[in-house]
């Protein structure tokens, strides 16, 4: 899933208030949900609050991520991949 920003607190979040409910309802159908983010969505907060952090298995970002922006997820059990 694509999202304008993934904070540790706040959890997925948008600009767009109908793009959060329209994602929401594809996280609740998904057996689980991926999240691309670009360094630059890491630890930014939008918004409107898609899900927390609790519905997120996983986190693709980009290679040269260092491992300080993620550390936060990972201590949340949540997967991490550089590609």
């Amino acid at each position: 899933m694509g999202v304008t920003g993934i904070h540790p607190t706040v959890g997925l979040v948008t600009g767009d208030l109908e793009e959060a409910h329209i994602k929401r309802a594809l996280c609740a159908c998904a057996a689980e949900t991926i999240v691309l983010a670009s360094a630059e969505k890491l630890n930014a907060a939008s918004a409107y609050v898609i899900v927390p952090l609790s519905e997120v298995s996983g986190i693709v970002t980009e290679r040269g991520v260092p491992e300080e922006a993620t550390a936060a997820y990972t201590g949340l059990g949540i997967s991490v991949t550089r590609d």
